[in-house]
């Protein structure tokens, strides 16, 4: 079917929301008197919680410690929740939020060619016709056919129902739209009412890839024509422009390789490494040492560990840069330390089916060497930056033998 229109999701695929929600949490902890912050990994781990009021709840107790169980806890959560929201809104209207790589773009070339335009997102009417004036011009909000927004607790609770009511606004079936997401949740929740789904990957979002999503994860849009491989500055010129909107046209009729970027491992999978190197993954408790994980890399000659819990499940990973890091923080007393105090809380994991041309992106992009392989919430492998660079030279060296037999037989 012929792409009717594009659903943009406002928080997260138009602008990376969450940067400024992490910011007025922040800003809310410091006018109260408190001595913190928040990293952006930990506070895309703090999705886990729910609602903005939840994570606030979680932040404030979690600060307190002994003290999150007074009386007047919930009082304070509530002052400092609605001063965050306020300061995100001051944010916003100050500018502060800018487009992602290649929306502006994606946004006029996709009037140019006639495709309707929807915003879809959990945010107030105020703040998304602040955020699309800052980046598109005052004309910002009618360059969009519709827009649809729900609550954060609603969005929540029932994720899929914002796309529900986006398709009712443009008046359209979901088999004549593309979305446009930011998470792994968010695409999840456009797929259960049957929409076709792209997304360019929050700087928040943890996942690798969706796991068996026939679309799967790009690092921005740029990203979804081949060409343009890990280019991320810069206005995409009139071709360039071109060529997205063919690439999220032959996306939304599904016939379009998102491996494309690296066709020779783009046919290779997580799971053809796990074949040969095999699914043994060294792991280690939380309860222990820093002493006995350093002596554990040793004896094992490896470079990090995953942390598990008793259950199989992933808790962390930990690895020879966390000793280092560890060293410089701690002193002497990091030996006796346990390994739950240093490790890496918020993981990036894979699936097998994942290719290793997507987990070589996310390594690059993200700036780690090991990424655990999950099934159904179990740690089944583990694939480190060696494992990639060996496939790659595997397959270029395959190339150059078939180029030179090919030279070979044309003499």
């Amino acid at each position: 079917m012929t792409l009717q229109a594009i659903i943009i999701r406002a928080d997260g695929a138009f602008a990376e929301t969450e940067e400024l929600r992490r910011q007025s949490f922040i800003t809310a902890f410091e006018e109260a008197g408190f001595d913190w912050t928040v990293n952006r990994e930990v506070f895309a781990a703090s999705r886990r919680f729910g609602c903005l009021k939840g994570r606030m709840t979680h932040f404030v107790r979690q600060h307190l410690k002994r003290g999150g169980d007074a009386p007047d806890v919930d009082q304070l959560i509530g002052v400092m929740y609605r001063r965050a929201c306020t300061v995100f809104q001051q944010l916003i209207a100050n500018g502060a939020l800018q487009p992602r790589l290649g929306i502006r773009e994606l946004i006029v070339t996709a009037r140019q060619e006639g495709v309707r335009l929807a915003l879809a997102g959990a945010m107030k009417r105020e703040e998304a016709e602040q955020m699309l004036i800052h980046a598109l011009g005052s004309r910002g909000v009618e360059m969009f056919d519709s827009i649809t927004l729900v609550s954060e607790a609603d969005a929540v609770v029932n994720p899929q129902e914002l796309y529900r009511a986006a398709l009712q606004q443009l008046g359209l079936n979901a088999s004549g739209c593309l979305v446009i997401e930011a998470t792994y949740g968010g695409a999840m929740a456009a797929k259960a009412v049957d929409l076709r789904v792209i997304t360019t990957r929050s700087a928040y979002s943890t996942e690798c890839s969706s796991a068996g999503d026939s679309v799967g994860f790009f690092e921005d849009l740029p990203g979804v024509a081949s060409r343009f491989g890990d280019r991320r500055l810069g206005a995409l010129s009139a071709d360039e422009r071109s060529e997205l909107f063919a690439a999220l046209q032959h996306l939304h009729c599904g016939t379009y390789d998102t491996d494309t970027t690296s066709k020779g491992m783009a046919a290779m999978r997580v799971s053809d490494i796990l074949k040969v190197k095999g699914t043994v993954v060294k792991t280690i408790e939380p309860a222990a040492t820093i002493r006995t994980f350093a002596q554990g890399l040793r004896v094992e000659a490896v470079g990090a560990m995953v942390v598990k819990d008793a259950n199989g499940g992933v808790l962390g990973i930990i690895s020879e840069r966390d000793l280092a890091r560890g060293l410089s923080e701690f002193g002497n007393d990091l030996p006796s330390m346990p390994v739950s105090a240093l490790m890496t809380q918020t993981v990036i994991t894979c699936a097998p089916e994942d290719t290793v041309a997507a987990v070589a992106k996310v390594m690059t992009h993200r700036r780690i060497r090991h990424v655990p392989v999950v099934v159904g919430g179990k740690l089944v492998g583990l694939i480190s930056i060696g494992d990639v660079l060996k496939y790659r030279l595997d397959e270029v060296q395959l190339e150059a033998n078939v180029l030179r037999d090919f030279a070979l037989a044309r003499k």
